[in-house]
This record gives structure tokens, sequence and C-alpha cells, in this order.
């Protein structure tokens, strides 16, 4: 046999594969001389793959309807935080401290316009 490959095979060569197991199956005088490449053994290779695909298949289709769910959860939860955000404000006031544990600064604490140069005197040089 081969050596064994880590890589899928392309659809394309599977597909082709397919045809080829189906000749092989329909070929009523078939008798290899090795016994690695018997008939039965292509035919169970293919419904090997066969059910693994769709195990496959299968478990890709759970993980995107739990990563769907996760997605629904955290966006749920970040709603439910920033309303919690603007009930602190409206309850407490945007210059209260309780709006400092919520990782807010005080509206005291902001800094507003644009950012001046420091005004240096140029008498004492």
């Amino acid at each position: 046999m081969a050596v064994k490959k880590i890589a899928r095979v392309s659809q394309r060569v599977l597909k082709k594969d397919r045809q080829i197991v189906a000749a092989v199956l329909a070929l009523t005088d078939y008798n290899p001389s090795n016994s690695d490449f018997t008939a039965d053994r292509l035919g169970e290779a293919l419904r090997s793959m066969d059910e693994a695909f769709k195990a496959e298949q299968l478990a890709l289709e759970q993980v995107t309807k739990a990563r769907e769910e996760a997605i629904k959860l955290e966006s749920q939860l970040h709603e439910l935080v920033l309303g919690a955000k603007r009930q602190v404000l409206a309850q407490y006031g945007d210059d209260s401290d309780e709006i400092t544990r919520l990782g807010m600064k005080k509206k005291s604490e902001r800094r507003y316009g644009r950012p001046r140069k420091p005004t240096t005197d140029r008498s004492k040089t």
C-alpha cells in the first residue's frame, strides 16, 4: 500500500476513485493476485469513507449550531451589560463614584478640546 497521507484528497480525485471502484465491482471475473486489492476490500473502503464523511458533516453541523448559539448568547450578554451601564448612569449620574467601578470615567475627569502646547517663558533665557 502507499504511504499514508495526512492531506485530504481532492473531490475531483475522489469522484474518479468512486467511478473506478464501481467499475471494478462490476467486473464479474476480477481476481487480483494481491489480496489487499479485492473487490470486497474496495467496497468496504468506499462504505467506510462514506460513513466517515457523513459523521464529519454531522459534527460540522453541530459545531456550527453550537458556535451560532454561543455568538447569540455573547451578544445578549453584551446588550445586557450596555443596558446596565446606561442604568447606572441614569441612577447615579455621570459624575458619581459608582460609574468608576464600571470602568468609566467621571464627567469631571474627562478632557475636552484640543491638547494645548505648554507655554514657555522666553524672557528667562
